[in-house]
């Protein structure tokens, strides 16, 4: 099972490339974020790499142990971060956390036995870098504890509900003749109810009135209207009023003769 993808930076010098090279292929199928650097120029990354989170794999190979910016790298990363493999004998003597991996006979087996040693050192490592999960909420713990206990309540509730015995209806019959028997009331008195609900035992039934009630009022003598007889005068001959003074035409028109027995006429 291949570990946990985290940051891994490979430094190596010039004869150890090819191995670096490998190994960066092989991790980057497996999801790690690879980064490689070697000689002097490998230097500037070492201030980021002592305050990053992740691996750092120093490759010891024969011209490794004399090369001042190796040794810087050895002393300045943390033990927890820090994977030693050796391409040589003759890597430096240290304080070390964990031994060296010995990768001398590795030819880039997945299966080796260097191969996995890496892998559970980058598990390690893995598993230290993996942030704390953060605590339970209370709050929400307390809320579905009682939410559980609600459900199981009314469950209980429920089952309770469904053991409670029914009264079948021959029993209610004969509770209710027995107590029409101690109170005095039964069929006599009640009439046809078999069960004793009815309306009033001692008042006088009275029916309301109806409408045949009506036929016995007096009749109604109603003075019949006398007609009215209007007359009617006669209407004079309307002639329009003048509304403006004639003018000198109609003046001249009124003096013909023939038009005075027009307006005569017309006026019959």
């Amino acid at each position: 099972m291949p570990p946990p993808s985290i940051d891994v930076r490979i430094v190596c010098t010039y004869d150890a490339v090819k191995l670096a090279e490998m190994l960066m292929r092989l991790l980057e199928a497996e999801q790690h974020k690879v980064r490689l650097v070697y000689g002097r120029r490998s230097l500037a990354d070492l201030e980021h790499a002592k305050t990053s989170r992740g691996a750092v794999v120093l490759i010891w190979s024969v011209n490794a142990p004399t090369q001042h910016y190796m040794r810087e790298w050895a002393r300045n990363i943390a033990a927890g971060q820090l994977i030693e493999i050796a391409r040589a004998p003759g890597w430096p003597q240290s304080e070390r956390k964990a031994p060296v991996i010995d990768f001398m006979n590795w030819r880039g087996e997945r299966g080796a036995r260097a191969w996995h040693a890496l892998n559970e050192r980058l598990r390690a490592i893995a598993r230290v870098m993996e942030p704390r999960k953060p605590p339970p909420n209370r709050a929400a713990l307390a809320l579905g504890i009682a939410s559980i206990a609600a459900v199981t309540g009314a469950a209980m509730v429920r089952m309770h509900e469904n053991e409670l015995p029914i009264a079948p209806t021959e029993t209610i019959d004969q509770s209710i003749a027995v107590a029409e028997s101690e109170t005095g009331v039964g069929e006599t008195d009640v009439g046809e109810s078999e069960t004793g609900v009815g309306g009033p035992l001692e008042a006088e039934t009275v029916e309301p009135p109806s409408a045949e009630d009506l036929e016995a009022l007096p009749p109604l003598h109603v003075t019949p209207l006398e007609p009215m007889h209007a007359e009617l005068g006669e209407v004079a001959v309307y002639r329009p009023t003048r509304l403006r003074p004639p003018t000198l035409l109609e003046r001249i028109g009124s003096l013909n003769p023939l038009r005075l027995l027009s307006d005569d006429d017309s006026s019959e």
